[in-house]
């Protein structure tokens, strides 16, 4: 699978601290358990619950959930939503994917797709049975022809969608986007309700793409009937479709879509989106009942005042588990910075207890490259740890004299903070960096651009492989490789990853992979990243997977 292109991605934006992600199962598409059953105590008139995590039992109609963001949407489009209030919209309000996962660790189950992909013996060729009763909002009935349609759409190189390169192992589908070809040849619909995809090369990582919201059908009419203004007020075919959308007073209201697919869901009356709402407002309104979840979660300079206090924790606080590392990026074109054993100092320096305790929370001490909890995911890596002597005699050894560093980083928690910490870890072994702070846009620019010797990334793991963080940001040619990192041997070992057959036989090239990212010191390792949750305590079956957002459709309100 190609990487992303440069645009930022949802991922990047969580990785930027705003928010938690979980995962979605790389296995799920090609396994797992079935759409729950309506469980004891759900109304009646829910006969089967969508695939997604907790059971609404006990759950009642009716009430009204307002949620606040920082920022306006980028776009309800879900080929050009990225960031973190357009991607929750796409992904679990206006659009249903094929598959959904059915909860938070286990694998994703069909949700618009009729059953589970079957895929030829040489792993090229998915054939997707399609649902027959899936409508779009505008009440036509949703085919085969709309995912090819959608997908194609997305390699408009017009459209520009950050998200076009992750269906370039389709069969054709590059060639589109170079403008050589009108229609993707690897994409049939041998009838209505089948979608049949070839690939150029078989890809461990294509299932999980199935569940991504980039992949939904679209209404090509609706497309061209309303034009730009489809960003705002798309025609999706998910559990609730817009109503309004006010730039002016900052609100978007969704209603429940009447003809939804999973019938007698959602269970709300009504959502309300408010943005334009800084974070420290956000939690003196949800602490005030005015607004009922955050949107973003806590960031860490407000997840101190909920966690500290027990009553405050209890009440609105809920943990989500998620995928997510945070690293030091390094400048391998700086001479010193090139040499590993100046790389392995800076990592044995770095006494990662004392800087996560200043993310309350929001994520753990973590030396290695991938994140802490991976599925089906056998780590041989030693990650880093704490010791000041070792990073001393690397640098001695090195030859580096006085080594001096800019370190750059915006204003987007926690980099601020854990800048300073640094500063003074670094110090400690004859390290010298200098904070360089700037704002967040030129501080992405500044990074994009190779500069800057040393800054804080992050990432939280979308597909439920490390292979995914590593092929955005370790490999040769990745998207956000930003620093000039290159290693043939990782290069090489992520090409047999992809191509391996099974999800465990990737999973055992990517352990060989950690290893060599951990001796070369591709990156100083950190922190293994958390999320907390914040809604109102009425708010019952308060589901979220990160990068997915809150699950609307099964939640319900007690007041």
């Amino acid at each position: 699978m190609a990487g992303p292109h440069d645009e930022p991605t949802r991922r990047l934006v969580l990785g930027a601290g705003t928010v938690g992600a979980a995962a979605i199962l790389l296995n799920g598409c090609r396994g797992g358990p079935s759409p729950s059953s309506s469980p004891a105590g759900a109304p009646a008139d829910v006969p089967r619950w969508a695939p997604g995590p907790g059971e609404p039992a006990g759950a009642r109609r009716g009430g009204k959930v307002i949620t606040a963001w920082s920022n306006e949407a980028q776009s309800y489009d879900p080929a050009i939503g990225w960031d973190l209030h357009s991607w929750e919209a796409i992904s679990t309000v206006l659009y249903a994917p094929l598959y959904q996962f059915a909860g938070q660790n286990k694998g994703p189950a069909p949700n618009a797709a009729a059953g589970l992909p079957e895929v030829s013996h040489d792993g090229r060729v998915y054939t997707i049975p399609l649902r027959r009763d899936v409508r779009f909002h505008n009440g036509r009935a949703v085919t085969a022809g709309d995912y090819i349609y959608a997908w194609t759409r997305l390699m408009d190189p017009g459209l520009a969608s950050w998200a076009s390169s992750y269906l370039y192992g389709i069969e054709g589908a590059e060639a589109v986007y170079q403008r050589k070809a009108r229609k993707i040849r690897g994409l049939t619909a041998p009838d209505p309700h089948t979608l049949r995809v070839r690939l150029t090369e078989p890809d461990v990582l294509f299932s999980a793409l199935l569940c991504m919201p980039y992949t939904a059908a679209l209404p090509a009419e609706e497309v061209r009937r309303l034009g730009a203004r489809f960003g705002r007020t798309p025609v999706g075919n998910g559990p609730m479709r817009i109503t309004r959308y006010d730039s002016k007073s900052r609100r978007a209201v969704f209603k429940p879509f009447d003809q939804y697919f999973w019938r007698g869901s959602p269970l709300i009356d009504s959502l309300e989106y408010r943005w334009g709402i800084d974070y420290p407002l956000q939690t003196l309104q949800l602490s005030g009942g005015r607004i009922d979840v955050l949107g973003e979660g806590l960031v860490a300079s407000q997840a101190a005042k909920f966690t500290a206090d027990a009553s405050m924790r209890k009440r609105f606080v809920q943990p989500v588990p998620v995928r997510g590392t945070q690293w030091l990026a390094l400048n391998h074109k700086r001479k010193e910075l090139r040499d590993p054993r100046v790389r392995q100092a800076l990592n044995w320096a770095v006494d990662r207890e004392q800087l996560m305790r200043l993310t309350f929370g929001l994520a753990d001490p973590w030396g290695a490259p991938f994140p802490k909890r991976l599925d089906r995911y056998r780590r041989t890596a030693k990650p880093y740890t704490h010791d000041p002597e070792r990073a001393r005699a690397l640098i001695e050894q090195a030859g580096v004299g006085k080594l001096r560093l800019d370190f750059l980083h915006g204003t987007q928690d926690p980099w601020p903070l854990l800048g300073q910490v640094l500063q003074q870890q670094f110090e400690a072994v004859g390290v010298e960096i200098s904070l360089n702070a700037m704002s967040q846009p030129a501080f992405e620019l500044a990074t994009s651009k190779g500069e800057g010797d040393i800054y804080g990334s992050q990432m939280y793991v979308t597909l439920n492989s490390a292979l995914e963080l590593l092929s955005s940001n370790f490999t040769s040619d990745a998207s956000y490789n930003y620093a000039g990192y290159a290693n043939r041997h990782v290069d090489t070992l992520a090409v047999k990853a992809r191509k391996a057959p099974t999800v465990e036989a990737a999973n055992s090239v990517l352990a060989e992979i950690e290893d060599e990212l951990v001796r070369d010191a591709a990156g100083v390792f950190v922190g293994s990243m958390n999320f907390l949750a914040a809604r109102a305590p009425e708010i019952r079956n308060y589901q979220l997977r990160g990068e997915t957002g809150t699950y609307y459709d099964r939640l319900w309100v007690k007041r």
